[in-house]
């Protein structure tokens, strides 16, 4: 009995030396006495001042509290003398006795008025950057290197009125706030992580609210787990929601999860963080975006699957993947259900301007995107308009690696009719080529030459054949290094605009002197086939195989065509066949010839002229004259030489 109150009475005594002890350090130690060797301590391992410009407050009991403010931190040498960080007011809470049993429990840490200011200098290098400055970190200890490292039990933070600014971009009125995080062993429990607060990214952008917000949070240390149930995260209109799975967060972070964004006016929402609004043909392109799918990161890649996006009043689906996010190479399967590209190009010139002389880098590639670009996938379409022109079920596979992008195949149904492509990009010289072979077969021709090339030149239906280089990418130096061949086969058509009868007629009549036929030009040359095939050089293209046909007119020639300046100069040999159109037989011979009549078209593409070949008409209208005459003179002449002999 008198052993327990002996005890008693020692632990009493402990306990009063204990709480002398705290209220002597309490009323006898000013923190504020210590504030030059807190700041050349700063100063010592960062390189930075530290200005602790307001009073320290310490209390002991039953906390070890302390709290100061304000203070302030600068830049590192190289940026401007405005702080790196200052705070207003900062509280922090330790409870004691868990202390004395070695056991750390951190109360409800306060921060108020955070300014933390982030930027760049003209060496592109950080002001956060060589926080620690030059001395070398201490070696780690086997414990730390373990993982064994056990965290604190935490009340929770609570940073309010705060700033993050970087750049030109700024987050004010930041509120954080940290729920509670328990711990059992080293399994961790957070409940509620909440951020707030607004937006500028620019000068002329419009401050915007946003947050952030986790319900719960989970982290086992042990296991490297980590599981985020939920989150959602809000930027003005735009809704973000999700959640998030880690594995192996210490040693090869694995995360994965998904993601949905609600629809949001895009174009709005862009005008609104300061960015450039795109221009588009379609003033009501970019109004809608929403996204969903889920993601996975880890082993230096990062993936995107069953991906669902809505851009406007197009749908895409499938999956993208970084394969490598150090050489950004990638890998994707993606469809989308119908698109029109046009109206997300920019407006056309509401005057026509005059054409630019080029510049002397025209040749040069518009970027280096093919040399770096690696990928291999696949794109489908169920429709798409594009440069006017209305394809169906496109697909095409890319694979792109080593300066090398082929494209192949690419196939897609248009105008009742099949394309297939075979495209090639080599960008591994200075000056990229490229090559093209494609085909066209059964297709409505006169549909596809206003809808792309908004002209009517050539009706009917048939087929396209194309082989071509160029060393180019874009621009004019595209079409001076144009080189390869072209053929076309068109049946039961017209050449639209030339109205080859008519300037028959009219070069017959001036050749006979006669007045000139009455009435119009129809503007078309009805065909039956129309074959022609030209190889291409520096961007002029020479046809010799011109071939025309129809029931009771032939038209052979030969010509160029220039693809730069659009001029064509053409000289064509137009075989009338005797008989009335539907009665003089098909491929007839030249007992079914009734004339040929030379002719020449030069002008341009858009505005051919037609001339009849004079100088040819009068050369083969003599030598008719001359053979219709020949027997007659062969007559007359041996007459007279019977005379001379007898």
């Amino acid at each position: 009995m008198r052993a327990l109150k002996l005890a008693g009475i020692v632990l009493g005594a402990l306990v009063a030396l204990l709480i002398i002890a705290l209220l002597a350090i309490r009323l006898f130690v000013d923190p504020n006495n210590y504030k030059g060797r807190i700041e050349q301590a700063v100063k010592g391992s960062t390189g930075r001042e530290l200005t602790l410009s307001g009073p320290i407050k310490l209390a002991v009991f039953p906390w070890i509290a302390l709290e100061l403010g304000p203070a302030s931190l600068g830049n590192p040498p190289g940026f401007s003398t405005e702080p790196f960080a200052a705070v207003r007011h900062v509280a922090l809470r330790v409870k004691l006795l868990p202390l004395l049993h070695k056991e750390l429990q951190v109360g409800r840490v306060e921060i108020d008025g955070l300014d933390l200011r982030l930027h760049k200098n003209a060496a592109g290098r950080g002001n956060w950057q060589d926080f620690g400055g030059k001395g070398e970190a201490p070696p780690s200890t086997q414990e730390a290197s373990s993982g064994s490292t056990t965290l604190p039990e935490l009340a929770g933070v609570v940073v309010r009125n705060s700033r993050i600014s970087y750049q030109d971009t700024s987050a004010d009125h930041l509120n954080f706030e940290l729920g509670q995080v328990s711990a059992v062993g080293k399994q961790y429990s957070v409940a509620g992580v909440n951020l707030s607060g607004t937006l500028q990214s620019g000068p002329n952008a419009t401050v915007l609210p946003w947050k952030f917000s986790i319900p719960t949070l989970k982290l086992d240390l042990d296991a490297q787990t980590l599981n985020v149930p939920a989150f959602t995260a809000q930027l003005a209109s735009a809704q973000l929601t999700g959640d998030l799975r880690g594995s192996k967060i210490v040693d090869a972070p694995n995360l994965n999860g998904a993601f949905k964004l609600e629809p949001v006016a895009l174009r709005e929402l862009m005008g609104k963080l300061g960015m450039t609004t795109p221009q588009t043909r379609d003033n009501r392109a970019f109004s809608k975006l929403a996204a969903s799918g889920a993601f996975t990161y880890g082993g230096n890649t990062a993936a995107a699957n069953d991906l669902d996006v809505q851009l406007d009043d197009s749908r895409l689906r499938g999956k993208l993947a970084l394969t490598n996010l150090d050489t950004k190479a990638t890998r994707f399967n993606l469809s989308i259900d119908h698109i029109n590209v046009d109206r997300y190009r920019a407006p056309e010139a509401a005057t026509p301007q005059p054409a630019a002389k080029p510049a002397a880098s025209s040749s040069e590639p518009p970027s280096d995107v093919f040399k770096t670009l690696q990928t291999n996938g696949t794109l489908s379409i169920g429709s798409v308009t594009v440069s006017g022109m209305n394809l169906t079920q496109v697909s095409v596979t890319v694979v792109a690696k080593d300066a090398v992008t082929h494209i192949a195949p690419a196939r897609a149904k248009l105008y009742g009719g099949d394309y297939s492509g075979d495209i090639t990009v080599d960008d591994r010289e200075k000056t990229p080529t490229v090559q093209l072979n494609q085909s066209m077969t059964g297709i409505d021709m006169a549909q596809l030459l206003k809808d792309f090339a908004k002209s009517q030149r050539v009706s009917g239906r048939g087929s396209v054949t194309t082989n071509l280089t160029t060393h180019a990418l874009g621009g004019d130096a595209l079409m001076k290094t144009l080189g390869g061949h072209i053929a076309a086969n068109v049946d039961n058509g017209a050449v639209e605009g030339i109205d080859l009868w008519f300037e028959i007629n009219r070069a017959v009549a001036l050749v006979q002197k006669q007045s000139l036929p009455a009435g119009q030009s129809s503007g078309r040359t009805k065909f039956d086939t129309f074959k022609a095939s030209a190889d291409i050089a520096n961007g002029v293209a020479a046809t010799k195989d011109l071939n025309i046909a129809s029931q009771n007119l032939r038209v052979t020639g030969q010509g160029t065509t220039n693809l730069i300046t659009q001029a064509i100069n053409y000289q064509l040999k137009t075989t009338i066949l005797k008989g009335t159109p539907g009665t003089a037989p098909a491929g007839a011979g030249a007992a079914n010839t009734l004339a040929d009549i030379p002719l020449n078209i030069t002008g341009t593409i858009p505005k051919p002229e037609v001339r009849p070949d004079l100088q040819a008409m009068a050369k083969v209208r003599l030598q008719q004259e001359i053979d219709k005459h020949k027997g007659e003179v062969q007559q007359k002449l041996m007459d007279k030489l019977k005379g001379v002999f007898k």
